[in-house]
């Protein structure tokens, strides 16, 4: 049976899982779906027609599934969907999608939210995301896989983050960011590529100088910016990694657009080191 405190309030229809652990006065909707292994830690609230996966688990005060702050919504029953092993951390919220967005806001798994973080309605995050305390995700805004939103970032409604790509603390972000690089300022400029995330997570060292000189090549290059992509597909055909990248850049041209870098840093971006992975042996004395 689940393991339900005695201040918690827990309405009649909500499922749970056997192993489903609830704090102290929290809530939990009528409508709500929470999965093996979730566990609600003092306050927390869930409600809305809201379903978790297995193992996540919700810190205090967190308000989850509640309406969007949204005038054109007028209470029809669209969700939320988290998936598998996310965390959520202290006074997050996260809403419900509305009709005009497809009616869906949806976390995937393995991300982590931090405290104060709020995902509005009809956001799309992937997985294995980090988003840092007091970041914001504005309507309709799409993180790809690994991307990581630095602390009191601000992201634009409609805009997407290109997976593994990262923005630092306050940046203000009003346009799409491309795959594998980083954001950084306010309004954010692109400031190269993510060479230390991608070494982390295994990406090898040509990749992240193929994603290097395709940088240079796109963003700093003479020419127009349609040839420069398609040169640029033809020279790295053999990249999985580059061609994403362009991809990206071409998608977003047709849509919100894109952020770009500033001029006269392409040679610090293509000459910084390729840092080992984080788990590298020391080599200091």
């Amino acid at each position: 049976m689940p393991q339900i405190h005695p201040t918690a309030i827990v309405d009649e229809g909500a499922q749970l899982a056997e192993d489903v652990k609830i704090g102290p006065y929290c809530h939990v909707g009528p409508h709500v779906t929470l999965g093996p292994g979730c566990e609600l830690r003092q306050g927390a609230i869930i409600e809305g027609h809201t379903t978790f996966g297995a193992g996540n688990l919700v810190f205090p005060y967190a308000v989850i599934g509640s309406e969007p702050q949204d005038r054109k919504y007028e209470g029809e029953p669209s969700r939320l969907v988290v998936g598998d092993h996310n965390v959520i951390r202290e006074h997050v919220t996260i809403h419900i999608g509305t009709e005009a967005g497809g009616g869906l806001t949806q976390l995937g798994s393995k991300n982590l939210i931090m405290a104060t973080c709020h995902v509005a309605h009809d956001c799309l995050v992937g997985d294995h995301c980090i988003l840092a305390n007091g970041a914001g995700l504005a309507g309709h805004v799409i993180l790809e896989d690994w991307v990581i939103v630095g602390g009191q970032s601000g992201i634009h409604q409609f805009v997407r983050l290109g997976a593994h790509c990262m923005t630092s603390g306050g940046s203000k972000v009003g346009k799409d960011i491309p795959p594998f690089t980083m954001a950084q300022g306010y309004p954010a400029r692109v400031r190269g590529i993510n060479h230390v995330g991608l070494k982390r997570r295994g990406f090898s060292d040509q990749t992240v100088r193929d994603l290097r000189q395709v940088y240079r090549q796109v963003f700093f290059d003479e020419g127009k910016f349609e040839d420069l992509i398609e040169q640029a597909r033809v020279e790295f055909k053999g990249s999985h990694e580059v061609q994403r990248f362009l991809e990206f850049l071409i998608e977003s041209s047709a849509n919100r657009g894109f952020i770009r870098p500033v001029r006269g840093e392409e040679d610090e971006q293509i000459n910084a080191p390729i840092l080992p992975p984080a788990n590298a042996p020391s080599t200091s004395s």
